[in-house]
């Protein structure tokens, strides 16, 4: 009787369930565990399933490449940024970017030397696997005794795994952390850039209105000294021809002028009042010209921002792509582990049939971590930055 095909619907709700899909493959195993150990070794070594896990290392190699260089772009820009002092809305100057970010780039330098770590002792688990423990089993010249002897090899192995599996539980957890920490920089990166324009453009409106209202009080004033003027005997005429020529032209002919109405002392302070009052105009002019060269700056960055934003983006979504690509290596010590566990629990110390497909499928499993680890250390070399270069 053939094999019942699942619905798409069905499989659907198996991938999203990783729990159910454990217990189907169980009740699989219960029903038919040859079968189910052909089909499973006729997968692993498929050339297809090889060309995927090639192509899935291949990716994560690709990520590891993009976000190096990801967290240098951004780094570039955020200096930038830092450089500009720009204000927030409470008006003191944000928070420098550029360190926290080092930070994240920092995190992944050392998750990077930790990953070529775990390969190496991942590779090593694997050539111990291939070359020690699976001739020894294999072997016709070999007593049983001499190999239940050597079965303690497959102990060595399981508790490597267990300790490879525990360090890339580790690492997944770090690259889970450092794609949350990235998202969030994002998202508060977006906003402070926001307030930051909003505020710009805030105060240079009010340095433009401040301008306007001391340029009302000095025109005001220049009609009093004029007025001045006209009252000491200087026709309109003169007198607007005067301060036409500027605001000094006038003032010493009106002082002097002033000062036979209003006495010496108090046409002193009416000068000094306008000189205060072009200060402040030159202040605020001085004011208004550095918001507007900020802005300029700031608005010479929007669409660098907004690229890095982008790039933040491709990180977080770069380390997903990672951390598949550990979790598949993971499932392959996992499942060679397994079988591993399985063959040295069998009741004779002999190859049995049942250890020997046992062992088939942790050779198999093993391979196939084999290639991912192959097709790493082919790649990290020409695709990885080396840290601190």
């Amino acid at each position: 009787m053939s094999a019942a095909v699942a619905t798409p619907g069905q499989v659907s709700d198996l991938f999203a369930n990783p729990d159910a899909l454990q217990t189907a493959l169980n009740q699989k195993v219960q029903q038919d565990p040859a079968g189910v150990t052909q089909s499973l070794s006729d997968y692993l070594k498929d050339d297809d399933t090889r060309q995927r896990m090639v192509q899935e290392a291949q990716e994560g190699l690709q990520a590891i490449h993009d976000i190096q260089l990801a967290f240098e772009r951004v780094y570039s820009l955020l200096a930038q940024v830092d450089a500009q002092n720009f204000k927030g809305p409470d008006n003191k100057v944000i928070q420098k970017l550029a360190p926290t970010w080092r930070t994240y780039s920092d995190t992944f330098t050392k998750s990077l030397i930790q990953t070529e770590t775990l390969a190496s002792k991942g590779k090593a688990a694997v050539d111990s696997f291939v070359h020690n423990i699976l001739p020894i089993i294999r072997s016709t010249a070999m007593s049983a005794a001499d190999k239940k002897i050597r079965l303690d090899f497959y102990a060595t192995s399981i508790d490597q795994n267990d300790q490879n599996v525990k360090d890339i539980d580790a690492l997944l957890l770090v690259y889970d952390q450092l794609g949350t920490d990235v998202a969030a920089f994002k998202t508060s990166f977006e906003t402070k850039m926001q307030q930051v324009g909003q505020k710009l453009d805030t105060d240079i409106a009010r340095a433009k209105e401040d301008i306007e209202a001391i340029k009302k009080k000095l025109a005001a004033h220049q009609e009093t000294a004029k007025q001045l003027g006209i009252s000491a005997g200087i026709s309109a005429g003169i007198g607007a021809g005067l301060l036409a020529t500027g605001y000094l032209a006038p003032v010493a002919y009106v002082c002097f002028a002033a000062s036979l109405v209003m006495g010496i002392k108090a046409i002193e302070e009416w000068f000094n009042e306008v000189q205060k009052i072009k200060g402040e105009l030159a202040d605020k002019q001085t004011e208004l010209a550095g918001l507007e060269s900020q802005r300029a700056a700031y608005q010479k960055l929007v669409p660098a921002c907004a690229s890095a934003a982008q790039d933040m983006n491709l990180i977080s979504a770069k380390l997903l792509i990672l951390t598949q690509v550990f979790k598949l290596v993971k499932s392959d010590i996992v499942d060679a582990s397994t079988h591993l566990s399985t063959a040295s629990g069998a009741d004779d110390a002999d190859v049995t049939e049942v250890r020997n497909d046992e062992l088939e499928l942790a050779a198999s499993s093993y391979a196939m971590l084999a290639v991912i680890l192959e097709t790493f250390a082919t790649g990290w070399s020409t695709q990885v930055k080396a840290p601190g270069s």
